[in-house]
Formats: structure tokens, C-alpha cells, sequence
């Protein structure tokens, strides 16, 4: 089961201290966070698998990646390969991994806006040129995972940084959305009988 917590605007989540401050550069807390949890029937060890590793990923979110899970290292996702090959309207190219503690914790930058409208209702909200090819990215995602009682895995999943106006409002809103189908998308997955992770 999929939940959401409400992050208090003045709370300062406790992975804070955790994170490289060079590769925090041009990060802030912000009003806005998406803070999610999910239970699944996979080892910590196989979800961090699926979301730190390029196969892992085509196993359960996007059909194409790039990942490198070392601090500093790549975390493109490719939402549309064949229309968007390297990420630049519809993926996440630019993105850094921010921190990697393998079967424990992944932190990676991640790009809240797409550079045309190509996918529709299938994407977040279009944003100019300027406001989603930044540097650094100003968001990033925190993914906790917590050992459970027969190899199951609690999935602490939070997205910080979203900016204050109209459309980050709206990016915040899709991704609150989104996030929560990719959880599902896990849950789904790791509930397979004869899985892969």
C-alpha cells in the first residue's frame, strides 16, 4: 500500500546531514516536498537494484537509462528513447547520483519539468529552457529502504526541492501523482512469482 505524509515546511528530514554538501550545491528545503512509503515484497538489496542500476530500472519505470550509482555519477532516466534519446525534453539528463549506500539508501538529482509538450498528459508540465535545464538541478529524490519481516521492504521515498509559483505548483502535483503510479509500479513488480529483481 502506497502512502503520503505531509512534510512540515519548517521540518528538516533527518537525511539532511547524510548527503555530500558539494553535491548539494544549489539545493534548498522548501515548502514543497512529496513524501511517500511503500511496502514490497522484494529485499532491500533487489529494490535498491531496481532503482539504482540501468536494467533495474527497464524492469519496472522507463524503458531506457543511464546510471552510474556512485556520488556524482549519471542518473539519466529516458521516459521516450526513440523521440528523446539522450533525455533532454523527456528525461532526466544532467542528473546526479547523490548519494549510494547499496541495499540501505539512493539519492539523485531529478528534473521536474519537460522541455515540449511531444508526450502530453504523459509528462509533467512543459517549463522554458531556462527553468528545467538548470545547473545544479535544484530537486532530488531520497529513497530510504528499510528491512521488513520476511524479506519485504518498507520504501521510504520523499522528493524535495520544488520551487514557489504556478508552475511548480503544478510540477509538484503531476509528480505527487507520478511517484505514487511508480511505487505501484514496484509494488507490482517485486509481487511477481518468479521475478527477476
Amino acid at each position: 500500500m502506497i502512502r503520503a505524509f505531509a512534510l512540515l515546511a519548517f521540518a528538516i528530514p533527518p537525511t539532511l546531514a547524510a548527503h555530500d554538501a558539494t553535491l548539494m550545491a544549489g539545493k534548498a528545503w522548501t515548502r514543497q516536498s512529496i513524501v511517500l512509503r511503500a511496502d514490497v515484497s522484494c529485499t532491500p538489496a533487489e529494490v535498491y537494484g531496481l532503482w539504482a542500476t540501468a536494467e533495474g530500472v527497464k524492469r519496472f519505470f522507463a524503458p531506457g537509462a543511464r546510471i552510474d550509482a556512485r556520488p556524482g555519477g549519471e542518473y539519466t532516466i529516458l521516459f521516450s528513447p526513440a523521440k528523446d534519446p539522450e533525455g533532454l525534453s523527456h528525461g532526466t539528463k544532467g542528473a546526479r547520483v547523490l548519494r549510494a549506500v547499496p541495499g540501505r539508501e539512493l539519492s539523485f538529482e531529478w528534473i521536474t519539468f519537460a522541455g515540449d509538450a511531444l508526450l502530453g498528459a504523459n509528462a509533467p508540465p512543459v517549463a522554458p529552457r531556462a527553468l528545467r535545464d538548470v545547473s545544479p538541478l535544484p530537486t532530488w529524490v531520497d529513497i530510504d529502504l528499510e528491512a521488513l519481516p520476511g524479506g519485504s521492504t518498507r520504501v521510504h521515498f520523499a522528493h524535495h526541492g520544488f520551487g514557489d509559483g504556478e508552475l511548480w505548483s503544478q510540477s509538484h502535483g503531476w509528480f505527487t501523482r507520478a511517484w505514487g503510479g511508480v511505487l505501484k509500479q514496484l509494488e507490482a513488480h517485486c509481487a511477481k512469482p518468479g521475478r527477476t529483481a
